[in-house]
Order: C-alpha cells, then sequence, then structure tokens
C-alpha cells in the first residue's frame, strides 16, 4: 500500500485512554453568519517553542536586518544559533559593469536612517551610491515588532548623466547560511499546474555540492512552484518568500562543508540604465525559526495574515462563501435564483458570474470585446447588483483584460500597447487532453489560446491609464463588488520578446510594476472593492499579489475530490488563504464538500461548470439540506485562519485517510478535519493530536452526531484520538476546546 495509506499495524494499535466517535448522522450546529474569524495579534512566544526560542529568533532576524550596511567584514551575530555565520555580509548581490557588488559596495558611500512604521517594525533604508557612475542602490526594508522576519525591496536608480554600465544578475537575495550537524533539507510546493500534484509537498536534501534551482515557468508567479521555501537545519531554519508576479527565481547551493548559499531574484537581468531610470527588484521575505518545523510555517501563515492580507473599506478581508454561475446564463435566470438563494436563507457572500458575458461568441475568442451580451443582459449587471444589495449579498464579475484576442476592438484600436510572441516561441495547448504526457508542462507555458493572441502592455503608463480608466467605469457601472481578474497566457516571452539585448528583464520589470500601479489605483479610487486573482487557477500567488488580491480559485483542477484534498494538505503549509469549489451542492455530499473546504468556499447550485444553467423547478430542489451544509463552513471556516498541523502523511492513493489539525492557541480551541477514501477497508484510525496542553482537559464534539467527549490533552497526544467512520468514503469534522488545566 502507498506510504501514505493507513498500515493494518497502525490500525490495531490501541490506546488506554483513546476516544471512539461512531459514524452517526445529524445536523451541524452553526454559528451565526456574521461571524468573522477571530482578531489575533501574536507574537512569536505563541508559536511554541517558549520565550527564549522567541527572543533567539528575533536577534536572528535583527542581525539579518544590520548585515545590509556591513560591507567591510560583515555584521557580527549577536543570536544563539548555528544557522548564522559568525559575520553575516549584505544578503544581495549584483554584477556592474563586469564586477561583483562584494567588491564594489565598501567603495561606494554607504547612508542609512530608520523610522517607525505605524507600531508594525521599524523600517531600514540604506544607500549605496557609485561616485563614478553616480548609480544608487536603494534597500528599503522592514524588522517587524511581533515576527522574526525581515523584508525588503532593493531599488536601483541611475542619477548620473549618461548611461550605466551594465547591471546584471541581480539577486535581492544572496546570502550564506551554514547547515551544521548534517545537510540542509529544502522544503518547498509544487505550483497550480492544473493537476492531481498541485501544492503537492516536497522536500530535497542537499549532500555537499548538491544545487536546487526551480523557477515558475512561463512568468506566472506560481505555475511550476509556489514561491514559498522553508531551509531546515539542526533544529532551526528559515523561510523564504518572494514577492513578484513574474520570473523569479531561487538556486540552493550546498557548498563546501557547513556553507548553504541561497541566492533568489528575476530570472533574467542584464541591462543599462538610462540617465534618472530607476527600477525595483522582487521583495524578499526571511522568517527564523527555531524547534520544529511547524513552528516555522504556522508562523509564515500568522505572519501573511497580519502583514500581506488585502483590506476593504480598512479591515481585512476574509475568504467568502460564493456561489459560481456561468456568464452565459440570461439575466433573467440570475435573477431569479438571488430571489431563491435570498428566500432559502442560503449563507454566502458573492453571487459570481464568470466569462463568457461580452463579445460575439465563446469567451476565448473575445477577449478584448469587452461589450455586454445584450441578447443575455439586456439591462446591464446594474439590475442583479442592485438585488444582490438589496439583500446583503455582493457580485463578483470575471475579466481577462491582459490578454487581447485577434479580431476584437483592442486588437486594432489599441495595436501599439499590445505584445506580440514570434512564430518559433509560440506555445498551445487549448483543447489538447489532459492524457497528453506533455500537457502540465504546455499549460503552463502556453502564451497562444487563439492564434495570435496578444498581451496588453502595462509598462506602457497611458496603455495602464486607459485600462484603470476602463475597469473602474465597469466596477461603477455594473455595481461591483469583487473584480475577478484571470490570466490564460504565460506572459514571459511576450516579455523577452520585446527586449533589446542590452534592456535583457526590462520589459518585465516595467510591465509588474505596472500590475501593482493598476491594482493599486483600483483599489484607490474602490475602498471596498475586493480583487479576486486568477491565472488558469492559482498561478499568480506570490507576497506581491496576495497583499492585494484574494485566491478565490486556487487551481484548474477542482473536480477530483482526493485532489482537493491534497491540494489543500498541500497549500495549507504555506498560505491560509484559499478556496476551491465544492461542485454543485443539489447533489454534493458531505464528503465531497469537506474535500474542498479551506478558509472560503465557491460552489454550483443550479448549474454546472461552464455551461449555461438549464431550467431548473426551484420548488423541488434541495435547499434547506444546502443550507445546512453552508451553515456548517460558516461555522467552521474561522478555524483555517489558525495553525496548521497534518496528522496523516500526504498521499494520492484511494485506499488512504487523510487528516489535519487546525489549532487556535489563545481561543484554546481547534477542528480535525478527517477523510476516508473511497477504496480504504479500514473502518478505524487513530491520530494523536498537536500543540495541546498536557495538563488540561478538552472536550470533543462530532459536528454530525454531536456526541460528546472529555479527555486529557496528554492522552489526546501520547494516544491519539481514535474514530470510527464506517462508510465508503466517510469524513468526519470534530471540534474541540479546552474546559480545565
Amino acid at each position: 500500500m502507498n506510504k501514505g495509506s493507513l498500515s493494518r499495524r497502525e490500525f490495531v494499535r490501541l490506546g488506554a485512554g483513546a476516544i471512539g466517535f461512531g459514524a452517526m448522522s445529524g445536523v451541524a450546529k452553526s454559528k451565526p453568519e456574521s461571524q468573522s474569524e477571530p482578531t489575533r495579534d501574536r507574537s512569536a512566544q505563541t508559536f511554541g517553542g517558549g520565550r527564549r526560542a522567541a527572543d533567539s529568533e528575533m536577534q536572528m532576524a535583527d542581525d539579518m536586518m544590520h548585515s545590509f550596511r556591513a560591507p567591510q567584514g560583515g555584521w557580527k551575530k549577536g543570536a544563539e544559533s548555528g544557522l548564522l555565520p559568525e559575520a553575516i555580509q549584505p544578503p544581495f548581490s549584483f554584477l556592474y559593469g563586469g564586477r561583483k557588488s562584494s567588491a564594489l559596495l565598501s567603495g561606494w558611500k554607504c547612508e542609512s536612517k530608520t523610522s517607525d512604521v505605524n507600531g508594525v517594525g521599524v523600517r531600514h533604508e540604506v544607500t549605496y551610491a557609485d561616485p563614478r557612475t553616480k548609480l544608487v542602490v536603494r534597500v528599503n526594508a522592514i524588522q517587524f515588532k511581533n515576527f522574526p522576519a525581515v523584508e525588503w525591496v532593493i531599488h536601483f536608480k541611475n542619477e548620473g548623466a549618461s548611461e550605466t554600465p551594465i547591471l546584471e544578475a541581480i539577486q535581492p537575495l544572496d546570502t550564506l547560511w551554514l547547515s551544521r550537524g548534517g545537510d540542509p533539507t529544502i522544503h518547498y510546493a509544487e505550483g497550480a499546474t492544473c493537476s492531481m500534484n498541485d501544492f503537492r509537498p516536497l522536500r530535497r536534501s542537499l549532500n555537499v555540492k548538491g544545487e536546487l534551482h526551480l523557477e515558475p515557468g512561463g512568468g506566472r508567479s506560481s505555475s511550476d512552484f509556489l514561491p514559498f521555501f522553508n531551509i531546515e537545519t539542526k533544529g532551526e531554519g528559515v523561510l523564504v518568500a518572494i514577492g513578484w508576479t513574474g520570473e523569479w527565481a531561487i538556486n540552493f547551493n550546498h557548498l563546501e562543508g557547513d556553507n548553504v548559499q541561497v541566492r533568489a531574484g528575476m530570472a533574467l537581468t542584464h541591462l543599462k540604465l538610462s540617465p534618472g531610470e530607476e527600477i525595483r527588484t522582487p521583495r524578499i521575505l526571511n522568517l527564523f525559526w527555531q524547534g520544529d518545523r511547524m513552528r516555522g510555517h504556522n508562523m509564515l501563515r500568522q505572519f501573511i495574515l497580519a502583514h500581506h492580507r488585502p483590506q476593504a473599506g480598512g479591515k481585512p478581508v476574509s475568504m467568502p462563501i460564493c456561489n459560481g454561475n456561468w456568464g452565459g446564463t440570461p439575466a433573467a435566470t440570475h435573477l431569479e435564483n438571488i430571489h431563491q438563494i435570498v428566500a432559502h436563507r442560503l449563507p454566502m457572500d458573492y453571487y459570481w458570474i464568470d466569462a463568457e458575458w461580452f463579445g460575439n461568441g465563446p469567451w476565448w475568442q473575445n477577449t478584448g470585446d469587452w461589450q455586454i451580451k445584450k441578447e443575455l443582459y439586456p439591462q446591464g449587471f446594474k439590475p442583479i447588483s442592485d438585488l444582490l444589495h438589496s439583500s446583503g449579498l455582493k457580485l463578483l464579475l470575471w475579466f481577462e483584460p491582459a490578454r487581447v484576442s485577434k479580431g476584437t476592438p483592442w486588437y486594432t484600436e489599441h495595436a501599439p500597447w499590445l505584445l506580440g510572441v514570434p512564430k518559433e516561441r509560440r506555445v498551445y495547448n487549448w483543447g489538447t487532453s489532459q492524457a497528453d504526457p506533455m500537457w502540465v508542462r504546455n499549460e503552463s507555458l502556453r502564451n497562444q489560446i487563439k492564434e495570435d493572441d496578444r498581451l496588453f502592455n502595462l509598462a506602457i503608463p497611458e496603455a495602464r491609464r486607459f485600462l484603470t480608466d476602463f475597469i473602474s467605469r465597469k466596477i461603477e457601472e455594473f455595481g461591483l463588488d469583487c473584480y475577478r481578474q484571470d490570466f490564460n497566457v504565460a506572459p514571459l516571452e511576450f516579455w523577452r520578446a520585446a527586449d533589446a539585448p542590452d534592456r535583457q528583464g526590462m520589459t518585465e520589470i516595467r510591465w509588474v510594476e505596472g500590475l501593482y500601479a493598476f491594482w493599486d489605483e483600483l483599489l484607490r479610487r474602490h475602498p471596498n472593492l475586493v480583487i479576486d486573482v486568477c491565472a488558469s487557477g492559482g498561478r499568480q500567488m506570490d507576497l506581491e499579489a496576495l497583499t492585494r488580491c484574494l485566491p478565490l480559485w486556487r487551481t484548474d483542477f477542482p473536480n477530483d475530490n482526493t485532489g482537493k484534498q491534497c491540494h489543500t494538505y498541500g497549500l495549507l503549509y504555506w498560505l491560509p488563504l484559499n478556496s476551491t469549489t465544492a461542485g454543485n451542492l443539489g447533489s454534493a455530499g458531505d464528503y465531497d464538500v469537506r474535500s474542498s473546504m479551506s478558509s472560503g468556499l465557491q460552489f454550483g447550485l443550479l448549474a454546472n461548470d461552464d455551461t449555461p444553467q438549464a431550467r431548473k423547478d426551484y420548488n423541488n430542489f434541495p435547499f434547506e439540506r444546502v443550507r445546512r451544509v453552508l451553515e456548517q463552513q460558516r461555522a467552521i471556516e474561522k478555524y483555517f485562519y489558525g495553525d496548521y498541523y497534518p496528522l496523516s502523511e500526504y498521499s494520492q492513493a484511494q485506499d488512504a485517510w487523510m487528516a489535519y489539525q487546525l489549532d487556535f492557541p489563545e481561543e484554546k480551541e481547534g477542528l480535525l478535519v478527517v477523510l476516508k477514501r473511497p477504496a480504504s477497508p479500514y473502518t478505524r484510525a487513530i491520530f494523536p493530536l498537536k500543540a495541546l496542553r498536557r495538563d488540561a482537559s478538552y472536550e470533543i464534539t462530532n459536528l454530525d452526531s454531536d456526541q460528546r467527549t472529555t479527555l486529557r490533552g496528554s492522552q489526546l497526544m501520547s494516544e491519539g484520538l481514535e474514530l470510527f467512520l464506517l462508510k465508503k468514503p466517510d469524513s468526519a469534522l470534530l471540534r474541540y476546546h479546552q474546559t480545565a488545566s
């Protein structure tokens, strides 16, 4: 049996005090619809490991911060850590005029200043100025108050009167860490590859002279791999994250002895700067941890919630429950659907209208023709949004403005603003069978759907202003609450084809900067707007994108329950905010829904997939059962904002069980999710729990049967929780809370 499946020996293991839960049916008890996840303001001390570990981690971050202004001899570390070298050099590098920055910076003028960042931490600005060519390198870094984390972006500006020499191989992260007592292990994950393997946990142990090189592929930042990494050494480590919605690259090299070099930045930079010209690098995050590896992962999750979470109306945005509908459905049908949703009190947030509402023909041939199909929406979207708003609901609408199809108005009217791909660099995959062995790779690199597709050039300020004004008008005209931005082509070859030999990387830099400026201006003009970032699924999930957008559709492989379980299992190591679809709740059972659960949920109601809704018999639709399902999602979704602990191994086997725990240490409560797959011959499993107080008692409630029992934390952690699931497939949700110490 697959290693991730439950062995027969594991199932016969008996614990003296284990709890037995029967597979009884019942209705879940839900919380009020208005409930959101508890407000959390956590410091490093709250993640286990104690004050000493937290103090040491914070000192590691402090040492890293000071290294930016220590080009001669490095910064002498103060932390009790085997990860950091005794002298830490500035953690970035570049080549300038063929010379390494390490040989240049000591001769450049260095200045630094600090300022407070609204209680979040301390901003450090360090500048190096070349007295000869007037190139200025400016490091803008933040050291955080409640997390052992340092985050930075580097800017390069030509303040001289002539072009600079070639600036190349820019690495905003280039540092040396130590792995004493063994080889380092790099933990990372596959990206949104549109397959069963999406977000699959990966790890590589690097022996001496071992190397690992990763890129997302195609210019979408989380396509082949997520831009999040955990470097584990003996008893400590560092999480690295990249904020760049383009083609980043990272290299891990185990050099001689204990030395581990990590370099990250854009995959390609080889350019000169004109007088007055300035560029920025990808954003880099280092978050240090000691003790257990999951401590690091959970600090990252809470760090993202605290500092890289979108806001609307001045408040952090929570993941919504969304009802998905196809844009090729008539407005009259949408309106009746909404009346039914309201009449049956379905607890949800957004009515989601996807593609096919525009142009003349299939959606994928008409991006660039954003005229509403009047035969479907004779009065536009305002009647729909007005009805939703009057009922306390919101409207989400799909766009794909960056891909411009041949034959559309934008293709001819805005030709100077469009980038093309030479025929020899074109990659096709539209309509290809997923059984094709090259399908996953080609899907990542695909830059053509309709022949001669173009890329709208956000690098051109005039073009960006036009697009910003256009989308902003649609938000107002349609009454939109969520702007859903899809991106179904890989932009990398568009960018690179536009670069001159001495400006390689410049189009990508300006395009990505333009994307951020576009998003930021939309959010400035519409303070209550939510942006849903989609790129053939979740191919644009990085620190910069996630600060501005929610990933409501994390994968274009959403219809396999085992796949969705594996996607959740892998993604929760890194990102607390994400969602996928549970399918049509008219026919989906508890197992289907729980395979899809995360901090948010998308669901179908009266239609299936990308097809217009057929006529429905609303009177015989199981609205009451759907309401109970959604109430349970509403009641448990807050736990996905807590700490994450996998309780089973990752497995795609159909005879496996998959289980994980979501813990709120401050609230002294949490949730267990257990999923038994259809081919499993077993009816019983035991799962030792994590992160409980051994001297405390916990009441555990089965949310299906409302059966309750109490057990000591020491028993739950050492002997485990025994669970019986009799059906094939089957599932359980178990909520626990501390009752006494």
